[in-house]
């Protein structure tokens, strides 16, 4: 399977739902850019979500490049979270699946990506603090 997120670079566009630890859905909206470079690629991006109040979370990730062969590679971010989270990305077929955890093993989660097309993800994914939920999404990423 060729997968277009990650894989190659590219601007993408995110919208869907953010649920809070409470499961209220709120609308989120953003970009993300992927940029290749020889000993790292980086996801930077910016989603805004409409609650009572609006808030833009921002993030950026550095990862590892996929070496040829493989189907894994880790990955490293210090935004987005009470701190810096360490975790992979698993190509299984059309999947693209991301575990993650911070150093002390209290925040952790996981997201999950699905090819539609090659300009067309789905993502699901969930974040706990101490075993207690903090928020879940529902999104689609589309390649502008």
């Amino acid at each position: 399977m060729e997968h277009t997120y990650l894989l190659e670079p590219g601007l993408w566009e995110i919208s869907g739902v953010y649920y809070d630890a409470n499961d209220n859905p709120f609308p989120q909206k953003g970009q993300l850019v992927i940029v290749h470079s020889p000993e790292i690629w980086t996801i930077e991006g910016e989603v805004t979500i409409t609650t009572h109040e609006t808030q833009t979370v921002a993030s950026r990730y550095e990862v590892q490049p996929l070496a040829p062969g493989t189907s894994f590679t880790e990955w490293r971010s210090e935004t987005g979270g009470p701190e810096p989270v360490l975790g992979l990305f698993v190509v299984v077929e059309d999947v693209l699946m991301s575990p993650w955890q911070s150093r002390s093993g209290a925040y952790w989660g996981q997201e999950i990506l699905r090819r539609v097309s090659d300009g067309e993800y789905l993502g699901r994914g969930f974040a706990f603090l101490n075993n207690q939920k903090v928020s879940a999404w529902s999104t689609r990423l589309l390649k502008l």
